[in-house]
């Protein structure tokens, strides 16, 4: 049964790391737009594939308040970005989330009654990898104390966002349609807040920018049903790896030698890392 985790926590972590490539490649000027353009489609594909699998198309509040809080942590995270860059504000959130998550697996939910010392030492070695990835690269910001605040602030939601699933003792079959409205929801809602001038620009991308992380997602919460979320959650967030080389070898985003040499041993550190936290 390990195994089927192990495959779907691979499969997050190969879309996840993608999902960001169709705005990567579109002309969309406002973010906000493109959030929204995302709750369309992570609905749309929620809709689909629970038609498909016979997924219960319920509303409980575990899953609606899921997807709320990750729209509101998504919000957050723009505004790192904004404050002090990607390559400053991601590895942030993403190494606050692992903590997170680790922790509230482990020690609140008993995900690892045997094996939290080995499953500490493989959540470092992801964080350790992920800040060494996130320092290559000129990391610019004229707000860093409010950047790094907000980045804080984003993971831990992003990090709590999840746990309803393991509160409400829930079977991807119960939680992934909801928590898809519930994002829906936030970024409609969001948009309406910012009063957002709809713009006939990268609607395609940005619906499929949402398909995407939605398949992520449905990964995500089946490797959490069988890895528990001290493990299954973590492990997705080497995620950052695939970004990475996106942008390295498509986007060729980093050229320096010193910045390609701090990548590969941020790479093989998070690898490490994960394989540790797979053994505990």
């Amino acid at each position: 049964m390990e195994l089927q985790g192990y495959l779907a926590a691979l499969g997050a972590v190969l879309v996840w790391g993608s999902y960001s490539v169709p705005f990567k490649k579109s002309p969309a000027s406002n973010p906000v737009q493109f959030q929204a353009l995302m709750g369309v489609g992570v609905f749309l594909f929620a809709l689909f594939i629970s038609l498909i699998l016979k997924y219960s198309l319920n509303l409980n509040y575990y899953g609606l308040i899921a997807g709320i809080l990750w729209g509101v942590a998504n919000a957050i995270s723009l505004s790192a970005i904004r404050a002090i860059g990607i390559a400053r504000a991601i590895p942030i959130w993403v190494s606050v989330i692992v903590v997170v998550t680790f922790l509230s697996g482990a020690f609140i939910f008993n995900d690892l009654p045997s094996g939290v010392l080995v499953g500490l030492v493989g959540m470092l070695g992801i964080i350790g990898g992920v800040l060494l990835i996130g320092s290559a690269g000129d990391a610019r910001g004229e707000n860093l104390k409010k950047g790094i605040l907000l980045s804080i602030l984003a993971g831990t939601i992003f990090g709590i966002c999840i746990t309803p699933i393991k509160i409400g003792n829930l079977q991807p079959s119960m939680f992934f349609f909801p928590m898809s409205v519930g994002i829906l929801l936030f970024s409609l809602g969001f948009g309406v807040f910012k009063k957002l001038a709809f713009k006939n620009e990268a609607i395609f991308q940005g619906i499929a920018g949402g398909v995407l992380w939605n398949v992520g997602n449905l990964f995500s919460i089946i490797a959490i049903s069988f890895l528990g979320l001290a493990k299954g959650y973590p492990i997705t967030q080497a995620a950052l790896l695939i970004s990475v080389f996106w942008g390295v070898f498509y986007f060729k985003e980093v050229t320096k030698r010193s910045d390609l040499v701090k990548i590969l041993s941020g790479a093989i550190i998070l690898v490490a890392g994960v394989v540790i936290l797979g053994l505990a």
